[in-house]
């Protein structure tokens, strides 16, 4: 995998930085929410207090923010003073050779002094708490128009305080629907999706590494086949289980359209989600999916990143992944919100150490099954 901070995906001036701050691997959340905010998609991310999240959010803004053109273009709202200073100083780091101006609108700061300031010197990103920055809005102080992004830290927190939690609607009304939303948060409150979709109505959730599988809720199982009879296999497994809801991991690109094709081919509601799609593409796909239209989507990792689908009832592996923290992310789609899952992992019979290495990483159970006159059978433990 190539380093997302030293590739083109981000401008010289943060490659520079960021080495000059002694930064040069990415963390999990980095490498998953980075790449999707950059291509402007609106983000509910997951990630525990020192996992990296303020430069997660951050790099993407000051890769988008257009320095050239005056006027406010990003608003960054921080549950406290003090997370939004740090954040101000964070960012003035990073864009310390960029003529871009930040700066930070405090709650219980003079508000005066800000108006003084705003006089001289119109942001192109304002740092602030919900309040303050909607005061400001409201005297006409702050102007929304050119604004691209509106980032929410600690949402979890934000969500817990109405006062906060109004504010933070009542900007992001103004802003519109069409802007693109980044909520970062330890933890994500059942109720916040069905919050922010008012205004934010397409968000991907990402969850960083370190989520649990619910062993209670989801069962592992394990079937053995031969490689040529992979897919033939995952098609009759889905007829077997009559999956309704469900996600087909292959590890390759090349395998995907074949995958998807053949699946399809066998009278069954496919589409395949690919790295190279369009947001647009994506978009079509996964409301058809959530409507119920399609009931199997075939995808690689990078593909999935970020998916949030609710009521997945079955991840099915075509191929084993390489690693274990693969097997956590895919395996974390289903048996959420207390409802159960199933995974699927289908092996070759030489495969054999992959299962001893999933089992042994993981700490799971995984049982063979084997599918036989259009049923599934658990094999005796």
């Amino acid at each position: 995998m190539s380093n997302l901070f030293q590739s083109d995906q981000l401008p010289a001036f943060i490659q520079e930085s960021l080495v000059a701050m002694n930064i040069t691997e990415p963390t999990d959340i980095q490498q998953k929410m980075i790449p999707e905010a950059l291509e402007g998609q609106s983000i509910i991310a997951r990630s525990q207090t020192g996992t990296g999240k303020t430069l997660a959010y951050l790099l993407p803004i000051l890769s988008r923010v257009d320095a050239s053109k005056k006027g406010l273009q990003a608003v960054i709202l921080a549950p406290t003073q003090e997370l939004g200073m740090q954040i101000l100083d964070v960012a003035k780091k990073l864009s310390a050779e960029e003529p871009l101006e930040i700066a930070a609108f405090i709650g219980g700061a003079n508000i005066n002094r800000q108006l003084e300031k705003l006089k001289k010197q119109k942001p192109h990103i304002a740092v602030g708490t919900p309040g303050r920055i909607l005061e400001l809005i409201e005297l006409k102080k702050l102007k929304l128009k050119d604004v691209i992004c509106v980032t929410v830290d600690e949402a979890d927190r934000m969500l817990g305080e109405k006062s906060s939690w109004d504010a933070v609607t009542e900007i992001s009304k103004r802003i519109g629907r069409d802007k693109q939303f980044l909520f970062v948060s330890a933890t994500i409150p059942e109720s916040l999706s069905e919050k922010t979709a008012m205004f934010a109505p397409f968000t991907v959730q990402i969850e960083a590494s370190g989520q649990i599988i619910n062993a209670e809720l989801v069962s592992h199982f394990y079937i053995e086949c031969e490689a040529r009879d992979k897919i033939d296999t995952v098609r009759r497994l889905i007829h077997a289980e009559d999956v309704q809801r469900g996600i087909v991991f292959v590890n390759q690109l090349e395998r995907l359209t074949e995958t998807t094709e053949k699946l399809k081919y066998r009278g069954l509601k496919a589409a395949s989600l690919s790295s190279e799609s369009t947001k647009q593409e994506r978009e079509k796909v996964l409301k058809a999916f959530r409507q119920g239209e399609l009931h199997i989507l075939v995808a690689t990792d990078i593909a999935a990143r970020g998916l949030d689908v609710e009521d997945i009832t079955h991840i099915i592996q075509l191929d084993a992944p390489a690693e274990t923290d693969s097997y956590l992310h895919r395996a974390g789609r289903t048996g959420r919100v207390g409802k159960s899952g199933r995974v699927f992992t289908l092996l070759e019979q030489h495969q054999a150490y992959k299962l001893e290495k999933l089992k042994r990483g993981l700490d799971l159970t995984l049982n063979k099954a084997i599918v036989r006159g259009g049923r599934l059978i658990e094999e005796a433990k």
